[in-house]
This record gives C-alpha cells, sequence and structure tokens, in this order.
C-alpha cells in the first residue's frame, strides 16, 4: 500500500531520526523568485476492508526532485540554517497532520461499513486543514524571516510531534 505513489516522487517519509538536510532539495530553482528554498512533500493514505478488518497506512513523505533551494542560501552560513529550519517544519507539519488522518481512521467506528466517497471526504478535510495550516504558518513567520514567530512555530509543531508519538 503506498508504494507506487511514492515511486514517482522518490518520497523519502519522513522520520524523526533523519531531518531534512541541503541535500535532500535536488530540484532547480526558479529563476528571479523571491523564495529562498521551497519543500515538496505529500501526504499519501490507503485503506482497505478485508472482511471486517480496516486497515489504513499514511505516510507524510518529502519530494526531493521537487524541493530546491537558491543558491545564495547554501552560501549564507548564518541565514541556511534558519531557513533550513523553516523548511524542515513544514515537513513537520506535513508530519503533524499523518499522524491526526491516522488517529482519526483509527477512532472511527466500523469503518468498513462506510463508503469510500465517505472515508476519502473525511481524508480530504484533515489533508485541506493541513494545507491551510501550512499558509497560516508561512504568513505569520513571513516565511521564516520573523524570527520570534519562527522560534514559537518550531516549538509548537514540536510539541505537537512529541505529544503524538509516532
Amino acid at each position: 500500500m503506498l508504494r507506487s505513489d511514492l515511486a514517482p516522487h522518490r518520497g523519502m517519509p519522513w522520520s524523526a531520526g533523519r531531518p531534512l538536510v541541503w541535500s535532500d532539495f535536488q530540484g532547480i530553482p526558479p529563476q528571479g523568485g523571491e523564495e529562498a528554498a521551497k519543500t515538496a512533500y505529500g501526504i499519501y493514505y490507503a485503506w482497505k476492508c478485508r472482511g471486517g478488518a480496516f486497515q489504513f497506512r499514511v505516510v507524510a513523505a518529502f519530494h526531493p526532485r521537487e524541493s530546491w533551494v537558491q543558491a545564495a542560501v547554501l552560501g549564507d552560513s548564518s541565514g541556511s540554517p534558519r531557513v533550513l529550519a523553516h523548511e524542515q517544519t513544514h515537513f513537520n507539519i506535513a508530519e503533524v497532520y499523518a499522524r491526526r488522518l491516522r488517529a482519526h481512521f483509527h477512532q472511527i467506528a466500523t469503518p468498513c461499513r462506510r463508503s469510500d466517497v465517505d472515508l476519502a471526504m473525511e481524508a480530504q478535510r484533515l489533508v485541506d486543514e493541513e494545507k491551510a495550516l501550512q499558509r497560516r504558518y508561512d504568513a505569520e513567520t513571513g516565511h521564516g524571516l520573523r524570527r520570534r514567530e519562527q522560534a514559537e512555530w518550531e516549538a509548537a509543531i514540536g510539541r505537537q510531534l512529541h505529544l503524538a508519538g509516532q
């Protein structure tokens, strides 16, 4: 389940023991853009019922070939770690929502009696919520330029990861 979804992107699943490093960002940055870097990722989920047994799987995966960093960032020894921390937090938010999906689907009573359309709508609601939080994160941190707000977001998301466990 999910391997075929991850394969085209060479998706790298989120891991507490393996934070992002700049060499993971293999995409080509756009010319003249204002963004310092971009983290591309996906939240992949699938379910199946075997008899009455419900199996649900979800993975937040980083897309190396679609993620990029501007060369100027790599040459900035003081700014580079801050930009990478901002990008890691984007990926961490994705993992928080992967865990929320997992918890939500674990709590559904008799999911195999529900339609695939109904289950897909439940999943999409959480994915939409994640996208909205990502936009809010960038807005409140000024794409990582507001240091105090960035530190607050990093701490809050870190706490959520810690509380949710794996």
